[in-house]
């Protein structure tokens, strides 16, 4: 009897080591992939202009803290059009209007889609993760053949009252 249950608490044991190695591999992937899309983000910040005269750059990133932390992290102490980037959390619809980029990173979709309904874009880039083009996204990341890319609506773009260089919209996939 006590060998059964020495096997049985080994095998709880293994079990919860397991997941938590899988826990933390899902964790740094995530955490990738946020640091490569923060990188983008700002080259995006590179090549659209924006007419407002804030003295930051901000960036808001809507619902998902992995997110938020990784691209805080890689962003925060940066300059970008002589200004300095703030990294910022949204949780409502009327902080996107104190945003030059808010970015939605894949979560509740339902949630994206009523932000992104009730927000005011203008003067502001909308990113989001998932293809939500249609939704009302100027640019979505996506992937092909294990590479990250992002689809880009000029028009969309220029609705939100912002200039794109062709230099981006030649390397996106224009919608």
């Amino acid at each position: 009897m006590r060998m059964h249950q020495f096997f049985k608490i080994k095998k709880i044991t293994v079990f919860a080591l397991l997941m938590a190695f899988v826990a933390s591999s899902t964790f740094a992937q995530e955490s990738n992939l946020y640091r490569i899309q923060s990188l983008f983000l700002y080259n995006f910040t590179k090549h659209v202009k924006w007419e407002n005269e804030s003295s930051v750059f901000t960036i808001g990133i809507y619902g998902n803290p992995i997110a938020f932390a990784e691209i805080k992290a890689n962003l925060e102490n940066k300059i970008v059009w002589g200004k300095n980037i703030n990294i910022i959390q949204i949780n409502t619809p009327g902080e996107v209007k104190n945003c030059q980029i808010a970015y939605m990173p894949r979560s509740n979709k339902k949630k994206i889609v009523d932000l992104m309904s009730a927000s005011d874009f203008n003067n502001t880039l909308v990113v989001t993760e998932e293809d939500m083009m249609e939704d009302g996204a100027a640019i979505s990341f996506f992937f092909e053949q294990s590479s990250m890319k992002f689809k880009i609506s000029k028009d969309k773009i220029e609705k939100c009252g912002l200039k794109v260089s062709s230099s981006l919209l030649s390397i996106g996939v224009p919608v």
